[in-house]
This record gives structure tokens, C-alpha cells and sequence, in this order.
């Protein structure tokens, strides 16, 4: 039995309060996410899951995540997530390993790749015609949100 804790990491070209605050909005929109603790801009502690009794390797298993933000030159920022089981020992870590980062981290990974294409295709925009964002609208419920935004802060789909 192992009591482990498995890292994921990543770099985006994204500046670190963005990639920062697109990861609040993901946790917040994740089953049974509590944030416990936060710095702003560069360090993230919450718990996400729930306890269950079955004996596969459930990617909503309760577990202690810390997501630390460190910001390069040129606006990459490097997202590396610490997740560690709660209350389960651990008999195929790498089967875990797989399970956690198809059934929930890939998404993080996924909505800050996506911002990342979109800021580089603004930015070219931007270059090319000096156009002011319009809003968006969220196509689940409607609501107005951030042109900055990729998940809804009132229904929590992607807005992509």
C-alpha cells in the first residue's frame, strides 16, 4: 500500500494572473471543490470529492489539491498540481496517476490551453485592427460574462 501524492505540471503562455484566476473559475465549477486556501497568483489548496467505498479508481476520489502558478519570461506560466488521496492507501498509483488526470486535471489543462490560443489570436487582432472585445453570452443560461471568461461562473459550462 502506497499513501502517495502525484504532480502534474504544465506551462502555458498565459500570464499568471490569468492562468490564476481561470483556475479558481475551473475549481469552482468542479463536484464538491472547496478552496482552502489561496494566494493570489501563485498558490491554490483545496479539496475536491467525495468518499466512496468502491474499490476502482474513481477520478472523484476525495483528495488534497495544491496548485502552485510560477510566472517565466514572456508571459509563460508553469500550473504544477499536487494531488493527494484522502483517506485511501494506494495499491496502483499509475493507474490513479491516469485516472486523475483524464477524469479531472486534462480539463484545468484543457481551459488554460484554450485560453491560451484565444489570447494569442486576440492578440494578433489587436495588432492588426485595434477592435475592443464585445461581451459574451454564456450559450447554456444566457448570462453575460467576461470576454475573458471559459467557463461560466453561474452554470459552469464551457463557454467555448
Amino acid at each position: 500500500m502506497i499513501k502517495s501524492t502525484l504532480h502534474y505540471e504544465n506551462r502555458f503562455k498565459i500570464d499568471i494572473i490569468k492562468a490564476f484566476n481561470l483556475t479558481i473559475q475551473w475549481l469552482a465549477s468542479q463536484h464538491k471543490a472547496k478552496i482552502k486556501k489561496s494566494t493570489p497568483h501563485s498558490f491554490i489548496e483545496a479539496k475536491q470529492g467525495t468518499m466512496m467505498a468502491n474499490t476502482g479508481h474513481d477520478p472523484n476520489w476525495k483528495k488534497r489539491i495544491r496548485i502552485s502558478f510560477y510566472q517565466f519570461e514572456q508571459n509563460y506560466t508553469t500550473v504544477r498540481i499536487e494531488a493527494t488521496p484522502i483517506a485511501r492507501n494506494i495499491f496502483r498509483l499509475e493507474k490513479l496517476k491516469q485516472s486523475w488526470y483524464n477524469g479531472l486535471f486534462n480539463h484545468l489543462f484543457s481551459v488554460l490551453r484554450t485560453a491560451q490560443e484565444i489570447e494569442t489570436k486576440e492578440q494578433k487582432l489587436l495588432n492588426e485592427t485595434n477592435v475592443q472585445k464585445t461581451p459574451i453570452y454564456c450559450p447554456n443560461c444566457g448570462k453575460k460574462v467576461d470576454g475573458s471568461a471559459i467557463i461560466c461562473p453561474r452554470c459552469g459550462v464551457d463557454i467555448i
